[in-house]
Parts: structure tokens; C-alpha cells; sequence
């Protein structure tokens, strides 16, 4: 497991991250967990070639060829396992995770098996491990693992294509813990279209406005990572609570991304981050591609002087070490988050907000109890 550069932690900064709720809202971590490359709960192998073993032993790579990510062969194969395995996130400081189900080309003709499989090997984890984590699905869960000093895993999908046009599917996997789901990852289907495809200028469809009025009413938080530029106007025009971007770059778009976030929409007279913000949400800022804490920090003033501090937040999308800040090279590492705001200047209340309080405020107005 690479380190990279180390950044030594203040007092007050390790104080201040030790005391606040750190929500992270996105990770892929349950694909390798089914592919078999890695586990929950345990350390994944340090050296790399412990790694390849693994690798060659359990695991095929999901077909990423059309997506324009820039993913090294290990990435490629692992996705973030070595970067979200719970040592990681206790060392962190992490309260809580968002663990996403997410499809890869190869799942899509049998997208619901998988997705069960993920919610299965989540479920099997928190049973096993009672004493280190749980799975969240109320903020009093957040709040209590952070009491006991656990860790607390919150489900979301990362594109809806295990529901299909299964509007009722919705429901059962509320029932088994879902929270939180993007309508599409980056691809179109039958709800809307995504952001990194030829075709992305369509919006919902008319199964997808039916999806997010269904998880307005289950109580599941809906994220616009991912979505098309007019997919994302549509659930603006819906949404009748907060929404959120989990894990994104407001500075740095990936390529073929939606259009700048900091461009004003005619029509609506805002930005896409004031859009967000208006509605009481926030836009979370991914760590992949980032060169180091530093920019990471940038990102999180750019949204807070277009929106303010109490609409920015953290999603990791940590996927390979390459792609990873040098200084902040797996969840282990989240102290130096906390440490780099401290020295940009700003005070406690900004800092905890960032760091999982405003994910909190919406979880309450949104989750049902």
C-alpha cells in the first residue's frame, strides 16, 4: 500500500478531526469486494506484487474501454480496494461511508444479481463485525457509530440500472438499506443519460421523473453525479428537498464531463452549484485525478464562495494510487483534509461542516425515520 507524500498533523487539526462526524460520500469498494480482490474488513495486500497475486487469482477487469477515465492496468483491476477497506476508514477517522453498487458493462445483462450480491456482501460484513461497524439508515445509526467509535456504511447506487423500469424494486432496496442514488452513471438508460457517452444531451425519461418522485417518498436522497446537464435541470425542477452531487470536480472536469459548474444556465439564471445549493443540498468534491490535498482545498473554496460552507462536502472516488492525491493516497489519509483547511485559514465550524455535518443536515431532512 503506497503512502505517498506525508503530511505531518496538527494538534488542532488531528483534535478537530477526531471530534467531528467525517462522512465520505462515495466509493466503489463493493466491486472488487465481489470480484474478490478484497474484503470489507480486512487489509488488502501491501506490495504490489501481493496485489497482482490477488488479482490474478480472483479477479477479471471490468470493461472500462469506452469510458474516457485515465485508469492504469492495476486500477483497471482493483478499482479502490487497497484505498476503502475498513482498517482504512478506522485509521481515517471516517464515521461514515457511502458504499455504492455500480455496474460495470460486463454486469449489465444480469444487474440485479449483482447489486443483490453487493447489498448480500454488505450485509455479511456488518453481521461479522458487529463491534467495528453497522449499516446506517437513519442519522441517529451516524451519530451512534460515532459514539461507540464504529464505523457506520450508508448503500447507494451509483446509476439505477439494477431497478430497470421496476419502480416497486425501488422499495425493496430501500427496505435493505438503501439511502442515496444517482439515476445513471456514464451511460444512458432507461431513466436518463449520463454525462460520458456519445449521447448525453437527453434528460429523464418519463420512468426516471417516476424514480425520483419514488425516492422523494422513500425517504432516498438523490444525487446528480454523473447525470447530464439536462437530466440534472429536470431533478432541479422536481426536487422538492435537498439534492446532492456525492463526488465531483468543480475546478478539474473529467473528459466529455458536463458543462463548467461554475457556468450560469439561461434559463434558470444560476449555476449548477447554486441550483444545488438553493435547494439546501451540497456538491461533494472527488479526490480522483486531484494532484494533491491542496487542490482539493481549492475545490472546496471555489463551491463555498459560489454557494457557501454549508453546501460543500467530501467524496473520495478513490480508484487506483495513480489517480490519487500524492499526499492523500487512501482513506487512512482523510486527517490531511482536515489539516489543509486548517492551514487555508478556516475555522472549526467550516471545517465540520465540510467534513460530514452538512451530509447530516440532509440526511435528516430527507431519510424517513
Amino acid at each position: 500500500m503506497t503512502e505517498g507524500k506525508r503530511v505531518e498533523i496538527s494538534e488542532r487539526a488531528a483534535r478537530l478531526h477526531r471530534e467531528s462526524i467525517v462522512i465520505d460520500g462515495h466509493t466503489d469498494i463493493l466491486l472488487p469486494v465481489v470480484g474478490g480482490v478484497t474484503t470489507l474488513t480486512e487489509p488488502f495486500p501491501q506490495t504490489e506484487q501481493e496485489r497482482w497475486t490477488r488479482i490474478a487469482e480472483h479477479y477479471r477487469a471490468p470493461e472500462m474501454a469506452n469510458v474516457p477515465y485515465k485508469l492504469d492496468a492495476m486500477a483497471l483491476l482493483t478499482a479502490p480496494a487497497g484505498q476503502n477497506e475498513l482498517p482504512l476508514l478506522e485509521a481515517g477517522g471516517i464515521t461514515a461511508q457511502c458504499v455504492a453498487i455500480f455496474m460495470p458493462e460486463e454486469h449489465l445483462d444480469h444487474a440485479l444479481e449483482t447489486a443483490l450480491e453487493m447489498t448480500a456482501a454488505l450485509h455479511r460484513a456488518v453481521d461479522a463485525n458487529p463491534e467495528r461497524c453497522l449499516l446506517a439508515t437513519s442519522v441517529a445509526d451516524i451519530r451512534r457509530a460515532k459514539a461507540e467509535g464504529k464505523v457506520a456504511y450508508i448503500l447507494t447506487f451509483e446509476g439505477a440500472e439494477p431497478v430497470g423500469r421496476r419502480i416497486d424494486l425501488w422499495d425493496i432496496f430501500a427496505r435493505l438499506g438503501l439511502r442515496m442514488a444517482t439515476l445513471t452513471h456514464s451511460r444512458r438508460n432507461l431513466l436518463a443519460d449520463g454525462t460520458q457517452q456519445d449521447i448525453n444531451t437527453g434528460g429523464l425519461t418519463t420512468l426516471g421523473k417516476q424514480a425520483v418522485r419514488r425516492c422523494g417518498e422513500l425517504g432516498i436522497v438523490i444525487d446528480v453525479a454523473h447525470i447530464s446537464d439536462q437530466g440534472f435541470w429536470d431533478i432541479i425542477e422536481l426536487a422538492d428537498g435537498p439534492i446532492l452531487c456525492s463526488h465531483t470536480s468543480v475546478l478539474q472536469p473529467s473528459p466529455g464531463y458536463r458543462r463548467p459548474w461554475d457556468e450560469v444556465n439561461p434559463t434558470y439564471g444560476m449555476t449548477k452549484v447554486e441550483a444545488i445549493a438553493k435547494t439546501g443540498g451540497l456538491v461533494g468534491v472527488v479526490f480522483w485525478n486531484q494532484p494533491d490535498a491542496q487542490a482539493l482545498v481549492d475545490e472546496l473554496d471555489a463551491i463555498i464562495e459560489q454557494a457557501g460552507a454549508e453546501h460543500a462536502g467530501l467524496g473520495s472516488d478513490f480508484y487506483g494510487f495513480a489517480m490519487a492525491p500524492r499526499d492523500l493516497q487512501h482513506a487512512g489519509q482523510f486527517p490531511v483534509i482536515t489539516e489543509m483547511m486548517v492551514r487555508r485559514g478556516y475555522d472549526d465550524a467550516t471545517i465540520r461542516n465540510v467534513l460530514g455535518e452538512n451530509y447530516l443536515r440532509i440526511f435528516e431532512q430527507i431519510w424517513k425515520s
